[in-house]
């Protein structure tokens, strides 16, 4: 059988140009790049991390000197979120109503979290965000992620940020589906904490960023130990950090052309609306990034539907893929007011750089024989 990955909102394939780079790092024979060690093999270890941080401050306009590599986005968020929940302990966090489970449950403990409603499309609600900004209670952060990993919709960053800022508080944005796939600037759009994520760009996973604007506050979550500038303890991923940097250069060179992938994805959409007229494509009258089709078939269950797709050899999801395999129904689509039975026939179809028309074609094929059985049934 042949197997068709269209699931690259959850973790892209790994990139050529990043495999270049990590191969000869992780096959070296002589000695580890330990990038802290003063030895040879410590500073060509420093040196390749320090040509990946520049190449991943020009993916998204910050200042290169502050890039802290973490292990991945959930990692930034948290250390974000769970700063200034301890050093702001009597103001409140803003956030989403649709953000990433590492934002809306990093501090679900904590009793200090607001959710910022959002319209049917899923794009934050200015009129709410300036209410609750101008309430009672002292905000001291809004997050919010530029590009819903669900539905692929756009937020307005800069109107979120300099709304945020007018009101004293700062502004962290999860930049994790939007790098690679929109031009992203935080200097432009007054970001004052960002992350990322490699493997969503084509890097390997369990590496990331956080990168800081000039707001004056370095978060920190892990200590001990002098790496990152003693803002990120624990012994570099110089191999995967390798492969972020690669990723992220060929993120950069190649956006123009990764809008292309507007064709693959409007041609599915349009196809998949003639064989199953029902269906309710999600975020289609908002700004979206190329690669994202998200949308519900009524009265079908997305975990069948997975599962018979699957059997076909076609892998994509139902929305978040952070939920150690588990398939629920969307909160994005809960947040957006969409029924519980919407939010549970919901189907993620994600694409990006190695993509080809007949993996639509496959997706398409296999779409009419499940659809079929679901109308029979």
């Amino acid at each position: 059988m042949t197997h068709v990955y269209l699931d690259y909102n959850a973790s892209a394939p790994l990139h050529p140009d990043a495999w270049a780079v990590m191969e000869p790092i992780l096959k070296m024979q002589g000695g580890a790049h330990n990038a802290s060690a003063v030895h040879y093999y410590g500073r060509t270890g420093r040196k390749i991390v320090e040509d990946a941080r520049r190449h991943v401050a020009q993916l998204v306009g910050g200042d290169v000197n502050q890039v802290i590599f973490n292990s991945g986005a959930t990692e930034g968020n948290n250390t974000v979120l769970r700063h200034f929940a301890d050093i702001y302990a009597d103001e409140v966090i803003l956030v989403s109503s649709t953000e990433h489970p590492s934002v809306l449950e990093g501090l679900e403990a904590r009793r200090r979290i607001r959710h910022v409603p959002v319209d049917g499309n899923g794009r934050v609600r200015l009129d709410s965000l300036e209410e609750m900004l101008s309430g009672a209670e002292k905000v001291s952060l809004l997050s919010c992620m530029a590009v819903n990993n669900e539905s692929g919709v756009i937020q307005d960053i800069a109107a979120l940020s300099a709304l945020a800022h007018r009101h004293g508080a700062l502004f962290h944005c999860d930049a994790t589906q939007a790098a690679g796939r929109i031009s992203v600037d935080m200097k432009a759009s007054s970001i004052d904490f960002l992350t990322l994520s490699s493997h969503k760009i084509g890097g390997s996973q369990g590496v990331g960023a956080l990168v800081l604007g000039l707001c004056g506050q370095t978060p920190k979550l892990l200590f001990g130990g002098g790496q990152e500038k003693s803002t990120r303890a624990g012994t570099e991923n110089v191999a995967g950090i390798a492969g972020f940097g690669a990723a992220a250069k060929a993120a950069l060179v190649g956006l123009e052309d990764y809008q292309k992938l507007a064709v693959l994805r409007d041609r599915l959409e349009v196809e998949l609306t003639s064989i199953s007229p029902e269906i309710v494509i999600h975020g289609k009258d908002a700004p979206r990034v190329v690669n994202t089709c998200f949308f519900s078939l009524a009265g079908a269950n997305a975990q069948s539907m997975l599962m018979a797709l699957d059997l076909e050899g076609i892998a994509v999801s139902n929305g978040s893929a952070c939920s150690s395999g588990s398939v629920k129904p969307s909160v994005t689509l809960k947040a957006m007011g969409q029924s519980a039975e919407i939010a549970s026939s919901a189907l993620r179809v994600s694409i990006g750089w190695a993509t080809k028309e007949g993996d639509i074609d496959a997706f398409l094929y296999a779409w009419t024989k499940i659809y079929s059985r679901i109308k029979v049934g």
